[in-house]
């Protein structure tokens, strides 16, 4: 016995010295018989759908892959070492649809990676989107009745939400703030995207046809509609700011509408991520200077300035002028004339 763990020891401190003296991570994966570079997943892509990309930093082959009851995928090689991945469905699931991919891949030197990874299958049916109503302000009237922060859209024609993405750079430009379900929605429809939800409220996402499950009297908030279809972003944080840039992006990081905003030019200077996220509209055209030419980086003048919105004075665009990616679009309506839902009011705040 005294024999036997002297040799373990020996043996131990033998393998220490060896891994101490090796110059770099390599040598000691050497030593071990491990790859250098095991595989790390990276990315997705819905190709279509019928197909997912996967993307990982070394070339893996699949040794095995499963997906929710209701779908599967089709026989993959099992012998073909790609950086991309490709596994195709029995069958089509276009649409947005939310799936979990359950996946054990292996590198060329026998490093194994298991892996679970949501995702959104390809939808081609995004339809025309604007962003036509937010409001900034939250708090709780003399009722009792919640005033929650809110983004309104209008459906510039049929299509489906499935996989779009909101995202709110004060808040993050890595993550979006929601990632739309499947809904179907027809040309002149509005959705109310309520910012968070308060604890005890009865806030359900109407998907369907029945667009009256989160009623006012439930949730305590004056802003749902039982003619608009009300979506709930979870929690009770705030993620929208007065100074802010918000964009609406599909699955190709193309961003279908944007809205620039500042209450005052300083939060522009102390924000650099708002500059960073302006020039990201500049790029692809969906913001403009205020004299509607391109920019490369707008700034506080090329904002929308939102500093006298309150809870009942929300930030409204013009319905009945051609989008101009500008700030000349938009317009604070006035004292109590917010219209969450509904098409906007045309009663604009001139201010005192």
């Amino acid at each position: 016995m005294r024999k036997e763990f002297f040799a373990l020891f020996f043996a131990f401190t033998l393998l220490c010295v060896i891994l101490q003296s090796c110059e770099d991570d390599a040598a000691i994966n050497k030593i071990l018989g491990v790859g250098a570079n095991a595989p790390v997943f990276i990315s997705y892509k819905a190709v279509s759908g019928a197909e997912v990309e996967f993307q990982f930093s070394v070339p893996v082959k699949v040794l095995e892959a499963y997906v929710d009851e209701a779908v599967r995928f089709e026989p993959f090689p099992e012998d073909e070492y790609a950086l991309i991945v490709t596994l195709k469905f029995a069958g089509d699931h276009s649409g947005g649809m939310s799936i979990t991919a359950d996946l054990l891949v292996e590198d060329a030197d026998g490093n194994s990676l298991n892996l679970l990874v949501p995702f959104k299958t390809r939808n081609n049916r995004l339809p025309a989107l604007k962003l036509n109503e937010v409001r900034f302000d939250y708090g709780k009237n003399s009722n009792g009745i919640y005033t929650l922060e809110f983004i309104e859209l209008r459906a510039e024609a049929d299509g489906n939400l499935g996989a779009m993405r909101l995202f709110v750079a004060s808040t993050s430009m890595d993550e979006p703030v929601y990632e739309f379900p499947q809904a179907e929605v027809k040309a002149g429809d509005y959705i109310v995207l309520h910012m968070r939800t308060k604890e005890g409220d009865t806030a359900k996402d109407e998907l369907g046809d029945k667009l009256d499950l989160s009623s006012a009297k439930a949730s305590k908030d004056d802003d749902v509609s039982d003619t608009a279809r009300d979506l709930w972003v979870g929690g009770n944080e705030k993620t929208l700011h007065k100074a802010d840039v918000i964009y609406l992006v599909d699955q190709d990081d193309k961003i279908i509408d944007a809205l620039v905003v500042a209450d005052s030019s300083d939060a522009w200077a102390k924000n650099k991520t708002l500059a960073k996220a302006a020039e990201l509209l500049a790029k692809q055209g969906a913001w403009f200077s205020k004299d509607g030419k391109p920019v490369k980086s707008p700034g506080y003048t090329d904002s929308v300035v939102n500093d006298k919105t309150t809870a009942t004075r929300t930030l409204c665009r013009d319905e009945t002028a051609t989008d101009s990616n500008t700030l000349s679009d938009w317009y604070i309506c006035d004292t109590s004339k917010a219209t969450p839902g509904e098409k906007n009011s045309d009663k604009r705040y001139q201010g005192k």
